[in-house]
């Protein structure tokens, strides 16, 4: 069994898709990292409802936010405009148009949704840093900007 550590980032360096040493605090290592922690809050949001349909729209954006992850890894254009459009059709399912700033809290997967909505918003904020240096395609910004709308359309349906 290979083991999980390998000592190489003790000094606050990483390994790009292309070999190259990266500081771990670079553009495209923090909007990776903040994807991550991005799923994996939905992860949570998922373990805190019991309807199906947004158990299986959560698997799904987990899914798109891995391929997300990878495109900015260097692993080639995975999102395109097709997949955008994919999010608003998702967005318009839930029905829901924006009523304002809401409390989070009126069940536990709508906390959860809330919070990783906050999550999603913060990678586009650092995205735009990077989109600007021309290093993330236009599809991945405007997949960005939907996520968060449909994150709060979910936050909102799992607060009825």
């Amino acid at each position: 069994m290979a083991r999980l550590y390998t000592c190489k980032g003790d000094l606050g360096y990483t390994d790009s898709a292309d070999g190259k040493r990266v500081p771990k605090d670079d553009v495209m290592i923090e909007i990776i990292g903040t994807l991550d922690e991005f799923s994996s809050m939905l992860g949570v949001a998922k373990t805190h409802t019991e309807n199906e349909a947004l158990i299986l729209d959560i698997e799904n954006l987990q899914n798109i936010t891995v391929s997300v992850m990878t495109e900015l890894s260097g692993f080639g254009m995975r999102i395109t405009k097709e997949t955008v459009k994919n999010v608003e059709d998702m967005i318009d399912k839930y029905g829901v148009g924006f009523s304002g700033f809401t409390l989070p809290g009126a069940t536990k997967a709508s906390a959860f949704l809330d919070t990783s909505r906050c999550i999603i918003r913060r990678a586009e904020r650092i995205a735009c840093k990077a989109y600007r240096k021309k290093q993330i395609s236009e599809p991945v910004m405007c997949w960005l900007n939907r996520v968060s709308d449909l994150v709060y359309a979910m936050g909102r349906y799992a607060a009825k």
